[in-house]
């Protein structure tokens, strides 16, 4: 799946559906410990339910530090090239992600990483892992 293209809504809801969340009843999410909800508080007291690791540390910490993500901040400067940075994660070398955003470029990486393990090793069943 391309994630690059798909909203920092669409990336959190899918984090918490890997993460075990459910929806019980039209827009009602949840798991065993909490409620999950997607849509940005209107009032500035927020939400106790808002999930949004694509921005917020609070949310997306327990994840990278769980399934040890990395992030690293790139910066190109080359002399005559338009100057650039952005953030990297992986997860030991694999599944990098580049975003602007190390928040959701670590989500990312996390999607990737599940995407991984719910694959077979090959298409004949057998596992020569």
């Amino acid at each position: 799946m391309d994630y690059s293209k798909l909203s920092d809504q669409e990336i959190n809801k899918l984090v918490a559906f890997a993460l075990g969340c459910k929806e019980v009843v039209p827009d009602i999410f949840m798991d065993d410990v909490r409620r999950y909800e997607f849509d940005k508080p209107k009032n500035k007291s927020g939400n106790k339910f808002y999930f949004d690791p694509c921005n917020n540390p609070a949310d997306a910490w327990p994840i990278i530090s769980k399934h040890q993500i990395s992030m690293c901040a790139y910066e190109r400067a080359n002399s005559g090239m338009k100057r650039e940075s952005w953030w990297e994660a992986d997860v030991f070398a694999d599944f990098i992600t580049r975003d602007d955003n190390p928040l959701r470029a670590a989500m990312i990486a996390f999607l990737k990483m599940q995407e991984s393990a719910n694959v077979p090793a090959n298409s004949t069943g057998s596992d020569i892992r």
